[in-house]
């Protein structure tokens, strides 16, 4: 039998799959080794470990899906929450967590962390928590966390060192934001007026930091507000009449201050109204003991 005519499609058939091996075998290495080496980058920058969390769980020779705090998607074995809440962990804050490209969760609260907040958290498209309180971070809060994060919902960064302004344009693509906790800093400037676009936000708290100016009328406009906490900074001028038409705050916290004018007498908006603190400032005028 005369197989001469076989051997065109054998050949091709032979470079085609040589092709084949040659580029898959210099292609990129499947996503999720990025998230460990990500992970072990985060554990290279950990300079304590005091209960030994990270020493003996986070081993090369398992799944990172298994290391404590870890958790991953079931679909993509890819990292979607890192939980590392009160490990007792000193050192500072990898940037290549920017790369954990599918977190919807960061929870490195109640540690000894030290540095900045790495800009590379900007990074992460699905986060939708990021809880970084009760540590030692300093400078300045990148920028796009709070003006560029779309899915974002809760940001607690509260009791650190974090100073700088916040970003003229807060909130400017962060539609989902419900929770900004912010106070026990050393932030400086104004309030943003962009503040409003954050319309889902249910809890504010800028307290005990160098805030200055007035408070801007725009916090009215918040409509979900339960919670706003602005006290013990250095704000100025008028209390805005809009706040008091935020039917569903709780809790109005701006004592502390050096706000002017006459305390507000018509509260019949707030009709969910269980503290209202106004002391330590100039305002003139009583409001009903009830709130205080």
């Amino acid at each position: 039998m005369d197989t001469s005519f076989l051997l065109p499609s054998l050949l091709m058939l032979f470079i085609t799959l040589n092709i084949f091996f040659t580029l898959t075998s210099s292609a990129p290495l499947p996503d999720f080794t990025t998230d460990r080496d990500a992970l072990l980058a985060f554990k290279k920058a950990i300079t304590v470990d005091s209960n030994g969390v990270l020493s003996n769980s986070w081993l090369t020779n398992t799944s990172i899906c298994d290391w404590a705090g870890v958790s991953c998607g079931i679909k993509h074995h890819r990292v979607t929450a890192l939980d590392l809440s009160n490990f007792g962990l000193h050192g500072s804050l990898s940037p290549h967590l920017g790369n954990l490209t599918f977190l919807h969760f960061l929870d490195v609260s109640s540690n000894s962390f030290t540095g900045v907040l790495p800009a590379e958290l900007s990074k992460l498209r699905r986060l939708k928590l990021v809880n970084a309180t009760s540590n030692s971070f300093s400078g300045e809060i990148p920028r796009g966390i709070l003006t560029n994060m779309s899915v974002l919902e809760y940001i607690d960064l509260r009791f650190n060192n974090l100073s700088g302004a916040l970003p003229s344009d807060t909130c400017n693509n962060t539609p989902k934001l419900k929770r900004l906790f912010l106070s026990v800093n050393k932030i400086y400037g104004k309030i943003p007026r962009s503040i409003y676009k954050c319309s889902k936000m249910e809890e504010l708290w800028l307290s005990v930091n160098m805030l200055n100016g007035n408070i801007p009328t725009e916090v009215g406009n918040l409509s979900m507000l339960t919670f706003l906490s602005i006290y013990e900074n250095d704000l100025q001028g008028n209390i805005p009449s809009s706040i008091f038409n935020v039917s569903r705050l709780k809790y109005i916290h701006l004592d502390g201050n050096k706000l002017s004018g006459s305390m507000p007498t018509n509260l019949d908006n707030l009709l969910n109204l269980q503290v209202l603190q106004l002391s330590n400032n100039n305002l003139t005028g009583v409001v009903s003991s009830t709130y205080i």
